[in-house]
């Protein structure tokens, strides 16, 4: 039975895995909502809700990484932080290409969980869907990488 480090790098591993299986099934169901959904009700709000929703979600899966976040920001402190190296104790969680799409759909999240009764814009919808389209891999691109540092880390370190 594995105890103490190594049981903590297992348990990492398996939130990471349980993480990207969450983004691939939320970024297939909105796949099949823009495929079969959006067309057969068309750009309304409540469409617009629906594919909000999943951007929302998408955004969502991130957290298991850095306990110390202030309460107000945590969030954007949250993926700041998944972008640092840190010598040593681990490489980036997200890299530096992704981050700045991150970034926007983050603050899209913030917006619509702040302003509930809002209008949606397609054009910028679009605009995030097309943003999302490009982080998606990067994103299963570099929860692999974090995974392959994990299983790494755990081999060099050996049974406790």
């Amino acid at each position: 039975m594995k105890t103490g480090p190594e049981r903590g790098i297992d348990e990492l591993i398996a939130e990471l895995e349980r993480a990207r299986e969450r983004v691939e099934g939320i970024y297939s169901k909105l796949g099949q909502a823009r495929d079969t959904t959006l067309p057969r009700i068309g750009r309304t709000d409540d469409s617009a809700q629906i594919v909000a929703g999943y951007l929302e979600t998408f955004v969502r899966v991130s957290g298991y990484f850095e306990n110390d976040l202030p309460q107000g920001r945590w969030h954007a402190t949250l993926l700041e932080k998944m972008n640092l190296e840190i010598e040593g104790i681990r490489t980036k969680v997200a890299g530096d290409r992704n981050l700045v799409r991150l970034r926007e759909l983050l603050r899209f999240r913030h917006f619509r969980r702040y302003y509930v009764e809002m209008e949606y814009d397609w054009a910028r919808i679009d605009f995030l869907l097309a943003t999302l389209d490009e982080a998606h891999p990067a994103v299963l691109s570099d929860l692999g990488a974090f995974g392959a540092f994990l299983r790494e880390v755990r081999d060099r370190t050996g049974p406790g």
